[in-house]
């Protein structure tokens, strides 16, 4: 089935001191959800995410809580342009932004959850230090095989883990667990030149069982959320596929902290659709990299900016 247009919303680790700045000038349906959503969950946004300091908006609730903000805003200034999607996605936190865009939850209850989210995710970090690492330039298999050489132990001498927590693109996936093994397969994936091994700057290990925590916390939050059928179909990032039963659905989102993100298997169910353009609501353009690693000719458009709002607006027909 041939779709016209389809978002994606970024993750963690895409936000900068200063998004958002330019638009909310002269677009006051930012404002408006900016100041929306602090009114909900009691915690800035708009200080944080345009003066910063940079440390503050790394921080793990206002990280997340500032992008899903960003997201769900600027999907309402598209609107207002008469840009809307016929799918989407979203990667990792921007599935909560994509929830609200499809319609399967309302604002005010996907902003409550990420917060609830991201703060049992920090006590998991505070708990136990945990890191990332993006590995380019290999499959998947590969790192399965360079995980299987390097299990590791911590100074006290019990087990450490590292796994799988995001499947990007074909060549590129990221490890995530016990920081102690993470930087040790790092270095072998250098010494040994297989690939490329980036540390991330994250506050821990997450989308691993060092998330177990957090995850156990927001069970009951989860199982509690009025979900409901989008007007817009999701693919979601913790299957893969295309959302049908809100049951099996649910139990998916409950365990996404501790499972791996399913990019690639989401970029090819999205182009499956054969959008004529895809546009990445957020900043940066990392989900627009990835998806082109599986088509090179797609139309993707990034959108967090003036300028960028300009072109996808001229770029509507």
């Amino acid at each position: 089935m041939s779709i016209k247009t389809a978002f994606v919303y970024p993750g963690q680790g895409s936000q900068f001191v200063g998004m958002g700045a330019d638009l909310m000038r002269d677009r006051p349906q930012l404002t408006e959800v900016f100041e929306h959503v602090e009114d909900v969950t009691g915690w800035p946004v708009t200080e944080p995410m345009v003066h910063g300091p940079e440390d503050r908006l790394r921080e793990t609730r206002t990280a997340q809580l500032v992008l899903f903000t960003f997201g769900a805003a600027m999907t309402r200034v598209l609107a207002a342009e008469g840009v809307v999607p016929q799918l989407v996605a979203g990667h990792s936190l921007g599935e909560f932004t994509a929830l609200v865009a499809g319609g399967w939850l309302d604002l005010d209850e996907a902003a409550a959850t990420v917060v609830q989210r991201a703060d049992a995710m920090a006590r998991c970090c505070r708990e136990r230090a945990g890191a990332m690492a993006a590995v380019m330039g290999t499959d998947p298999e590969e790192v399965f095989r360079i995980l299987a050489r390097h299990p590791g132990r911590r100074d006290d001498g019990r087990p450490c883990t590292a796994v799988i927590a995001n499947y990007n693109s074909p060549r590129q996936t990221v490890i995530s667990g016990d920081a102690v093994i993470v930087e040790e397969i790092g270095e072998a994936i250098r010494a040994e030149s297989v690939a490329v091994a980036q540390p991330l700057s994250v506050a821990g290990a997450f989308h691993s069982p060092l998330m177990r925590s957090a995850q156990d916390t927001l069970m009951a939050t989860i199982a509690g959320l009025p979900l409901r059928r989008g007007h817009t179909p999701m693919v979601s990032s913790v299957t893969g596929e295309l959302v049908t039963d809100l049951g099996h659905y649910r139990d998916a989102l409950a365990h996404q902290i501790t499972t791996p993100v399913q990019w690639t298997r989401t970029a090819r169910r999205i182009l499956d659709h054969r959008p004529r353009r895809i546009i990445e609501v957020g900043p940066g353009t990392t989900l627009r990299s990835l998806i082109r690693k599986a088509d090179r000719g797609q139309e993707i458009h990034p959108c967090g900016n003036t300028n960028e709002l300009h072109t996808v607006i001229g770029t509507r027909d």
